[in-house]
């Protein structure tokens, strides 16, 4: 029996993050004590993921779950989460930085179906047709979709930096999507006036783990690797499909695959296969953490593996000293507006 290991996934009952949770019970051998901390908005969707994933794992006897609450939209309860786990617990092997979203409004079905039309492998791997609203703040006026996908990942990290440090891994997953970022705009680091702020707030996370992912590893011991998951069927979007455009999504996906695309993985747990792996068997020596998004990919056949893709610039590593220290800022602020709220 080994010592028990630690994971945190933020965002677990969702599809991409249940399968994240399945795939890492799949991966770390039954002798390993497990437990799996998840993270939900809400006691009931909580409850449910641990139901399911008990249900999954009958054959494991030396695992064990819990759940902190979670909403992302709020700093106050970011804070929390981290002091409920700097409470429960004095390590943490692997954090899965999963959760967030993004302000969708809809689809341009007239511009989609020219995309699908003109390039029905690139409709469905850089899609320009999706709709996103611009301008929204949230409670702690701080850029919504740049809050929930960046700054709470930062500032979850930092506070319970502790609990990483000596090996622990933290897992950002980005997205293929920020290859069609718009340029780093300094003046709108928080994305309040993009006019993608999802697609811009992926390239934000990498531009992050460009300017943290050394001082980090110095200061804390903590190595932080960057994933995404390929292209795979989640719920972030499934408001505006109904079963025949999913059915089509899908088809296209099968499609895109058999051209020549590597990242159409289409199943939530094949896309989970990267960021997995990323936490338990990446060897920083050979697999390193800095300037690489680890992918997961597949061939024609639907085979999965790991791909190395997109190494940090040097104008990355410059934008994302500039967003860091915004990121700093905001987590002082942050802290001292918490502070006064309970005095």
């Amino acid at each position: 029996m080994g010592t028990r290991k630690v994971a945190v996934i933020t965002g677990a009952n969702g599809g991409l993050g249940y399968s994240i949770a399945c795939r890492l019970l799949d991966t770390i051998p039954h002798s390993v004590p497990l437990t799996i901390v998840i993270t939900a908005r809400y006691l009931r969707k909580a409850v449910e993921t641990i139901k399911r994933l008990r249900a999954y794992a009958t054959e494991r006897d030396l695992l064990s779950f819990d759940y902190v609450l979670l909403d992302l939209g709020s700093v106050s309860s970011i804070d929390e989460v981290a002091s409920q786990l700097l409470s429960r617990y004095t390590h943490i092997d692997y954090f899965f930085c999963n959760a967030g979203g993004g302000d969708f409004t809809g689809i341009d079905w007239p511009a989609a179906f020219i995309e699908v039309l003109s390039s029905p492998k690139d409709s469905v791997t850089h899609p320009h047709f999706k709709r996103e609203r611009t301008g929204r703040i949230s409670r702690d006026s701080i850029g919504w979709v740049f809050q929930i996908n960046v700054f709470a990942n930062y500032f979850l990290v930092k506070r319970i930096s502790s609990l990483l440090s000596g090996g622990g891994r933290v897992i950002l997953i980005t997205s293929i999507e920020s290859e069609i970022a718009n340029k780093f705009d300094p003046e709108d680091i928080q994305l309040i006036h993009s006019d993608q702020p999802y697609v811009d707030s992926k390239k934000s996370l990498e531009l992050m783990h460009s300017a943290v992912v050394k001082r980090w590893a110095e200061e804390f011991g903590v190595q932080i690797y960057i994933t995404h998951p390929g292209i795979c069927q989640t719920s972030i979007f499934a408001a505006y499909l109904n079963w025949f455009s999913t059915f089509g999504m899908l088809c296209l996906f099968y499609i895109a695959r058999w051209i020549g695309s590597p990242w159409h993985v289409v199943a939530p747990y094949n896309g989970a296969l990267a960021p997995v792996w990323a936490a338990v068997d990446a060897v920083p020596e050979a697999d390193p953490v800095d300037g690489v998004v680890y992918a997961s990919a597949c061939d024609r056949w639907g085979r999965c593996y790991v791909k190395r893709t997109h190494n940090a610039t040097e104008e990355d590593r410059k934008n994302g000293a500039i967003l860091v220290q915004e990121l700093d800022k905001l987590v002082e602020d942050s802290l001292e507006r918490i502070k006064l709220e309970r005095t």
